[in-house]
């Protein structure tokens, strides 16, 4: 009886894992810098040469930090390889892999992980950025998921008031700003380069405090 329950309990155990989770199989490489019940943020770094193990996202919205070239294994041992530019962002669709940095340079990457919706999805915004405010910001990618804004401000630069859906914020540069909402209050925010902020939905103006550009991107929530 008692090894039956051993087998039993490893039976059990196996689902678990194969799950895969790169921070608990690969924490070297793969750290959580931010979750809450709609995103888990991740932060990816390998030096040159390094290698993961298989592991497996959820539909995902990558933002890479810096160049980068990397080798991705499937499980039916088939890879491809993949160039990144500093500042691009791609979405991915749920799946398996096993990573490795080819390239001669670290790489530094961001990775927004997106769990299932528990409701509807968000209302549509009635200040579109986009339509009120083209100039600082741009649809890098948009499917059912996401819609993915680079937002760029010039020194000490203010955008129009407009409004977004919840989302994430993800710096580029380091960006002080400040955030002036419809009622007049205000409050200062912002992050360092490679750091993130989670965005609650709202309407606002954001004025650059910096007397240097800023970028950043803004995966909005649908």
């Amino acid at each position: 009886m008692r090894a039956f329950l051993l087998l039993a309990t490893v039976a059990l155990a196996a689902p678990v894992a194969r799950a895969q989770d790169p921070v608990q199989v690969d924490p070297k490489h793969y750290s959580v810098m931010l979750e809450n019940d709609q995103v888990r943020i991740l932060k990816i770094h390998y030096n040159p040469k390094e290698k993961s193990v298989m592991h497996e996202h959820p539909a995902s919205v990558v933002v890479f930090l810096n160049a980068s070239k990397s080798k991705f294994t499937l499980p039916d041992g088939t890879s491809t390889i993949q160039s990144g530019r500093a500042g691009e962002v791609r979405y991915s669709e749920a799946g398996k892999h096993l990573p490795q940095n080819i390239g001669t340079a670290p790489l530094q990457a961001v990775l927004v992980e997106l769990k299932p919706r528990t409701g509807g999805s968000s209302p549509p915004v009635s200040l579109d950025p986009v339509k009120v405010d083209p100039t600082r910001h741009k649809v890098e990618l948009e499917n059912d998921r996401v819609r993915v804004l680079r937002i760029k401000f010039k020194p000490h630069d203010k955008t129009k008031e407009h409004e977004h859906p919840n989302g994430v914020a993800i710096y580029l540069t380091d960006v002080k700003a400040r955030f002036t909402l419809p009622d007049g209050k205000t409050r200062d925010g912002g992050g360092k380069r490679g750091e993130v902020t989670w965005a609650v939905g709202e309407k606002h103006s954001v004025a650059n405090l910096s007397a240097q550009p800023a970028d950043i991107i803004l995966v909005e929530l649908k």
